[in-house]
């Protein structure tokens, strides 16, 4: 049995006015460009999986997703720090990826 503080429970977190300004939720994919308007995750882990609801080429998707070895540690620390934006997330290297279209 899990102690309840080592569960994180799921939350969707939007992306700031500031990062659509300056298009910081946008992301080049093989398949086109992502446009992010939430993140879902409840924490930071080396085996988290994110949830990014968008758009891709202008057709509704949701992209389910792992952060890359190198790039984990420095997301895990502003998250740590509570002063991880989710562009930081969206614009890391990714380990892998899984697009539905809805």
């Amino acid at each position: 049995m899990r102690i309840f503080s080592e569960v994180f429970l799921k939350m969707e977190h939007l992306f700031s006015s500031g990062e659509a300004l300056y298009k910081k939720n946008e992301k080049e994919l093989r398949e086109g460009l992502l446009i992010g308007a939430t993140l879902e995750y409840g924490g930071v882990e080396p085996d988290t999986q994110f949830t990014c609801m968008g758009s891709l080429n202008g057709k509704p998707v949701k992209v389910g997703f792992s952060l890359s070895p190198e790039d984990y540690e420095g997301i895990k620390n502003r998250f740590t720090f509570k002063i991880l934006m989710q562009s930081d997330i969206l614009l890391a290297n990714w380990k892998s990826y899984r697009i539905i279209y809805l």
